[in-house]
């Protein structure tokens, strides 16, 4: 009776024991699953805290979320957070912390360009944005030409390959059914363009009279380093896309075909009157043009396709060149100089948009508020990686 009575007394012990072993390992196994969650939370938050460390005057001018710092600076910054939120922890060891934003440089126009695009959504949802401002001369801006060497090196553009601005307004005009396309609302294209034509400056509206260029829709178009040279250059185009424009117009038109064919019998007759004609006919439509970029100037507005009342210079004009100064034609209507500006945005390069939008982020930084802003030195993201306790603890995070 008594061997019996031992014998379960040994195994209830034995039973006893194993429960407790169970409870002890469930006590420290929960204890360190718990550790490993909290310290999870700290460096999360502590990679948060150095996110919010993002540069606020280019976030409140330009919606682009960018924060500075090299790998060592970044893995400072995180060190310090985390050392604080273990420092009252007991049986915790920081055996090592990293950050580094190389994976994250702003350099890559793709994140650039979704930023921009949330912040134009945001923009549009909220009614802060609906559309470029009124057209008005930039009066009190002067003409500026960048000169220092540093900051020409370092433009996010410069690698990007771009082609002739003129060869596109060319083939702009050979596809001009296209260009209605540039005006649809709620595209990504739409929101990117007028998201350039609000935050910039032009030939006709002042978005900003502290940015250092008064022609930056200009130069995200034409890529030039001097305000002249960008307006020229979008002259240039401008005419390159109204030129064959006018001049179907003039071989469409009976009247004009018939004027310009009258006077080339004058000028030369016989054989040589077919030739003339062309000639009379080009010299007529790139006259009109002239005229057409001084009226986008002046703030008239200038159909894609021309009719007789919307067409402003007679042939003795344009033959003799003298047309007067700027002609207004009988009927004023169709796009004006900002709607011209966004038909070339439309079939830019996006690549080289968003490098030019950066461009001008950076001479505009350097000139207003930071003297030594570098976009290269810029960061959407980090990387991060943090060792506790012999654990690894690793995030990605960008804005």
């Amino acid at each position: 009776m008594k061997s019996r009575r031992g014998s379960s007394a040994v195994f209830i012990m034995v039973i006893l024991a194993a429960l407790i072993s169970i409870t002890l390992a469930l006590i420290y196994g929960t204890r360190a699953e718990t550790l490993k969650s909290r310290v999870d939370g700290i460096v999360r938050l502590a990679v948060d805290s150095v996110m919010s460390e993002y540069n606020r005057d280019i976030q409140q001018e330009y919606g682009l979320f960018i924060v500075k710092g090299t790998d060592k600076e970044l893995t400072a910054k995180l060190r310090r957070y985390v050392e604080h939120s273990l420092k009252n922890m007991g049986e915790v060891k920081l055996d090592s912390v990293k950050a580094s934003g190389g994976r994250f440089s702003v350099v890559d126009v793709e994140p650039v360009r979704e930023q921009l695009l949330e912040y134009m959504k945001l923009a549009y949802a909220e009614g802060v944005i609906d559309a470029a401002g009124e057209a008005h001369e930039l009066n009190d801006m002067r003409e500026r030409t960048l000169r220092h060497g540093p900051t020409i090196a370092s433009l996010p553009s410069s690698s990007l390959p771009d082609k002739s601005l003129s060869s596109l307004a060319g083939s702009i005009a050979d596809n001009i059914g296209n260009a209605d396309q540039a005006f649809r609302k709620g595209t990504d294209k739409y929101m990117m363009n007028s998201y350039i034509l609000d935050k910039f400056n032009s030939r006709v509206n002042k978005a900003d009279g502290s940015h250092f260029f008064r022609n930056e829709v200009e130069y995200v178009l034409s890529g030039e380093l001097s305000d002249a040279e960008n307006e020229k250059r979008v002259e240039t185009a401008l005419k390159a896309m109204r030129f064959p424009l006018n001049l179907a117009h003039v071989y469409s038109d009976p009247a004009k075909r018939a004027k310009t064919l009258a006077m080339a019998q004058v000028l030369t007759p016989g054989a040589a009157a077919a030739a003339t004609q062309v000639l009379l006919s080009s010299t007529w439509a790139y006259a009109e043009a002239d005229n057409d970029v001084e009226l986008l100037w002046k703030g008239y507005e200038v159909p894609l396709t021309k009719s007789a009342s919307t067409w402003a210079i007679d042939l003795d004009s344009a033959v003799e060149g003298l047309t007067g100064g700027t002609v207004v034609p009988d009927v004023v209507k169709g796009y004006d100089y900002g709607d011209y500006l966004q038909i070339l945005l439309f079939f830019k390069d996006e690549n080289v948009k968003i490098g030019r939008i950066m461009d001008l982020i950076q001479i505009n930084t350097r000139k207003t508020t930071d003297g030594d802003f570098l976009m290269n030195e810029h960061y959407f993201g980090i990387a991060a990686e943090v060792r506790v306790n012999g654990t690894e603890y690793g995030y990605e995070k960008k804005y």
